[in-house]
C-alpha cells in the first residue's frame, strides 16, 4: 500500500444548500481521488468548515471524530417548527417575552455542561439501516433514545429581542437545532435554528480552510495538508532498520528508541520505509511501541 501527497487533509468552507456528502462528493472530483470522507455532518442550512480527509488519510478519521466543535448559531424566538429550523411547519408560536440581556445568559446557562439530546428526525442519523430524514419525508417518526451530550461553553453574542446569536463549544453529535427547540421552551414561546455556522472542528479553523466554489484542480494541493501532518502527535524519526519492522508491525522497545514517555501516548513515526502512528504499550512490564496504522512509503 502506498501514498503520493494527493493522500491528505483538505478543510472546506461549505456553503449553505449542498449536504455535507455532496461536498465531500465534489471534493473527490475536483481531486481525482475516489476514496473519501467527511469529518462531522453539516446539515445543507448550515456552513462553515468542513474537513475531508483524501485516500489513505480516510484511516486517520478515528482519531479525529472525537474532536469538539465550535459553531456561530442564531436563534429564532417565538415559533418551533417541525425540523427545529426555518424550513420546517410551524408547530407552535407565542408571543416572545420582554427579556434582559441577563435573563437570557441565566437560562443558556441551563444548558452547559452534560445534557441528553434526542435526535431529531430531520437528522442523517442512521436507525436500522435507514436515515431518519427519509423516514420523516415519508411522514414517519420513529423513538429515538437520547444521548448524552457535552456543552462546554455557549456565549451569547447579540441578542435582538427575537433572535439570539450564541457561540456554542460542544461534543461531537450534539444537535443545535435540538438546542434551539430547547432555548424555546425554556422562554415558552418556542424557538427554531435560523442559520447555524461551524468554526473550528478539533485544532482545525474556518479561517484555515478554503471555500468550496474556489476549489479546483490545478489549485487544490495548495490547500492539501499533508498526511503527515493531519494529527498532532509527538514526531519521532526511526532509523530505517526500525522503520522495516514497524512497517511489518512489529512492537519496539521503547528504551531502543532512546525516549521517555508514559503508557498510552500516541506518536508519529518517520523512517524511510514507513509513516506510522504507533502507541506506547505496556507489555510484560515493558514499554513498547505498537503500530497502530502504517503507511507504506515508495
Amino acid at each position: 500500500m502506498s501514498y503520493e501527497k494527493i493522500h491528505g487533509l483538505l478543510l472546506i468552507d461549505k456553503p449553505v444548500g449542498i449536504t455535507s456528502r455532496q461536498a465531500t462528493t465534489m471534493v473527490s472530483k475536483i481531486c481525482s481521488e475516489k476514496t473519501a470522507g467527511h469529518l462531522g455532518t453539516l446539515d445543507p442550512l448550515a456552513t462553515g468548515l468542513l474537513p475531508i480527509l483524501l485516500g489513505q488519510a480516510t484511516r486517520l478519521a478515528h482519531f479525529l471524530e472525537g474532536d469538539s466543535k465550535l459553531y456561530l448559531a442564531r436563534v429564532k424566538l417565538g415559533k418551533s417548527t417541525s425540523t427545529m429550523d426555518l424550513e420546517g411547519e410551524e408547530l407552535f408560536s407565542a408571543p416572545v417575552p420582554k427579556l434582559s440581556v441577563d435573563e437570557v445568559k441565566e437560562v443558556l446557562k441551563q444548558f452547559t455542561g452534560e445534557i441528553e439530546q434526542v435526535p431529531p428526525m430531520h437528522s442523517a442519523l442512521r436507525v436500522k439501516g435507514k436515515r431518519l430524514y427519509d423516514l420523516a419525508r415519508q411522514g414517519k417518526e420513529i423513538e429515538r433514545k437520547a444521548r448524552k451530550i457535552k456543552i462546554f461553553s455557549i456565549e451569547l453574542k447579540n441578542f435582538s429581542g427575537d433572535e439570539l446569536e450564541i457561540l456554542v463549544e460542544c461534543s461531537p453529535g450534539t444537535y443545535l437545532r435540538v438546542l434551539a427547540d430547547d432555548i424555546g421552551k425554556a422562554f415558552k414561546c418556542g424557538a427554531h435554528l435560523s442559520a447555524l455556522r461551524r468554526l473550528r472542528s478539533g485544532r482545525f479553523s474556518l479561517e484555515e480552510s478554503v471555500p468550496l466554489d474556489r476549489l479546483t484542480g490545478e489549485n487544490f494541493q495548495d490547500y492539501l495538508l499533508p498526511l503527515e501532518d493531519i494529527l498532532d502527535f509527538e514526531k519521532i524519526e526511526v532509523a530505517d532498520e526500525i522503520g522495516y519492522k514497524i512497517k511489518d508491525g512489529m512492537q519496539i522497545p521503547l528504551k531502543s528508541l532512546g525516549i521517555e514517555k508514559p503508557a498510552g501516548t500516541l506518536l508519529r513515526v518517520f523512517s524511510k520505509p514507513c509513516f506510522a502512528i504507533a502507541e506506547i504499550l505496556e507489555k510484560q512490564g515493558a514499554l513498547v511501541v505498537q503500530p497502530v496504522k502504517v503507511f507504506e512509503r515508495n
